[in-house]
């Protein structure tokens, strides 16, 4: 370990250095389903999954796979919102030795199109209302579920009678499967007959723009995953109890998926499933109803919250969690005020499984601070030339410890710009840190968005569908602060043409991206400010916004 300032305030009980044998994800919920046998594992719509349950679903789906010729070391997309359908594909896929990509439903065939191709994916699980966007990408297998499959009869007539809109149809194909009839119809293969996975294997591709927006695969393996479901379960519950956790942050994202979904398995919990976080009247009766014990959430969702929530619907609640993004300390001063509870914020990114920081739990809170370190993970901050800086200063954060990634899917070049010798992990995010050790982020990555609906924005990739417009030849995005936290995406254009307006670009942006992608404001001008070398000054263009914003309200 190298040189780390004392830390006199590491949770009582909770190790600095914990015993980590490498095991995979498997391991980890095979001996769940063994210790766990009746529990409910998950709770979905009026539908209990108990880990027997669960464990018998993932083997077929497992089996059903190699069935069809997925083999090991193939790249399987998993592309759901939060149900029993995604748990058992994530696992059931690694079962069969497959490598899972995690896709955003939302994304559009443009996006999905560029991850899966990169990937690599032979196969992808998506719901019948994605069917359209994936049809035209080469997939040799399409497994399709509907989001009712495992409601109850009664849940299911109720959101059919409330949606109003009849199921979409599937043509037939040769290679198109309804989910229910790799279960039911594909004569599976001999569970003995599967791949033997190692905790080296890759487990996950979790594709991020990183530090440079240019969207890649992190390669995390089974010992990088498990990892960090040991760290993160020391540092909340030294001593074992029955959880709940209310799994609305979504399961393809790595801090849902992490934090929510694995941990829970890992400890014999219950998820309660939450397909659409933004449907509050759903997610306040599920809070009501079941009351977890661990509530995680993104600052967009406790924004949301505030605004409805009561101190009795989180009166089960053992720890509420945030991370994806930091909190603003007013949100977190009113959460307390209004629920009772205090906010445990943590840091993290995709490379790293992802946690590597964290709050003290029960104890003391300090503000504006990401926290110390969890077990076994080292931390400092460096200067331009990679060396550690006193306490107090700022620099660049670099992490390392045995969640942390070996690198980027068929990149070595961003590989090298982030794995620096040692095995350390560039962040490319400004810190500094105490004197007690607590570390505090002073900038997020240079140009990273954090849009108002919770997600990472980054203005490379929009900038790029612009690009594909045919009358426009310049263009940069930039975040605008809303006082809230969060920003609001705004593109400067110059075009060609002048009968392009700014609705035919919207119109543009809204083909390629996701909603949450796409610009609130466009700009159009006659040139861009640019360094020397050609190179778009957006830090110029902030600095002009935040000028005329604070105009206006002067």
């Amino acid at each position: 370990m190298s040189e780390q300032p004392p830390f006199r305030y590491y949770p009582e009980g909770v190790p600095r250095e914990l015993s980590l044998p490498p095991e995979t994800l498997l391991d980890m919920f095979s001996r769940s389903a063994q210790r766990f046998s009746r529990r409910p594992a998950m709770y979905f719509f009026g539908k209990t999954l108990s880990y027997h349950d669960s464990h018998a679903l993932i083997e077929r789906f497992a089996c059903a796979l190699a069935a069809l010729g997925i083999r090991k070391g193939d790249r399987v997309a998993l592309c759901l919102p939060n149900c029993p359908q995604a748990v058992i594909a994530y696992f059931g896929i690694l079962r069969a030795g497959g490598i899972v990509v995690a896709c955003n439903p939302t994304y559009t065939e443009h996006e999905l199109s560029h991850q899966l191709r990169d990937a690599g994916a032979r196969a992808i699980v998506v719901l019948d209302l994605m069917y359209q966007k994936i049809q035209g990408l080469d997939l040799d297998l399409i497994i399709v579920t509907r989001i009712t499959d495992y409601m109850t009869t009664i849940a299911r007539y109720l959101y059919q009678h409330r949606n109003g809109r009849p199921p979409v149809a599937i043509p037939p194909s040769d290679r198109t499967l309804f989910f229910h009839e790799l279960l039911d119809r594909i004569p599976p293969l001999a569970p003995e007959e599967l791949p033997v996975v190692t905790p080296d294997d890759l487990a996950l591709l979790q594709y991020t723009g990183g530090t440079t927006g240019v969207s890649k695969g992190a390669e995390l393996r089974h010992r990088n995953l498990t990892a960090n479901i040991r760290q993160l379960v020391s540092w909340f519950s030294p001593a074992e109890r029955v959880e709940s956790f209310l799994a609305a942050l979504p399961l393809f994202h790595v801090f849902g998926m992490t934090v929510t979904q694995n941990i829970c398995l890992a400890v014999g919990g219950c998820m309660v499933l939450v397909p659409d976080p933004r449907n509050m009247p759903v997610l306040l009766t599920l809070l009501r109803k079941k009351q977890p014990t661990v509530v995680t959430l993104v600052p967009a969702l406790v924004r949301k919250l505030l605004d409805h929530c009561e101190a009795k619907d989180f009166a089960a609640a053992r720890f509420v969690i945030c991370g994806g993004a930091a909190l603003p300390y007013e949100l977190l001063k009113k959460f307390k005020e209004r629920t009772g509870h205090l906010i445990v914020e943590g840091y993290g990114l995709s490379e790293a499984s992802p946690v590597t920081h964290c709050n003290i739990p029960r104890g003391l809170s300090v503000k504006r601070s990401i926290g110390l370190p969890i077990a076994n993970t080292e931390a400092k901050i460096v200067d331009e030339t990679g060396q550690e800086v006193p306490a107090g200063e700022v620099g660049e954060l670099w992490v390392r410890g045995p969640q942390v990634m070996r690198g980027y899917w068929n990149n070595p070049e961003e590989t090298a710009n982030v794995m620096k010798p040692g095995g350390w992990l560039a962040t490319g995010d400004l810190a500094r840190i105490d004197q007690d050790g607590f570390f505090y982020i002073v900038d997020r990555k240079k140009d990273m968005i954090l849009s108002t609906s919770g997600f990472n924005v980054y203005p490379a990739e929009i900038e790029q569908v612009l690009f594909l417009h045919p009358h426009v030849c310049e263009a940069a995005v930039i975040g605008v602060q809303l006082g809230d936290g969060c920003e609001s995406i705004k593109a400067f254009v110059v075009v060609t043409v002048d009968s392009v307006s700014a609705d035919d670009l919207l119109a543009h942006c809204r083909r390629y991206l996701a909603a949450y992608k796409v610009p609130k404001r466009i700009e159009f001008r006659n040139e861009l400010p640019k360094t020397i070398l050609g190179k778009t000054l957006h830090r110029i263009l902030r600095v002009e916004e935040s000028r005329q914003l604070r105009l206006q309200r002067s």
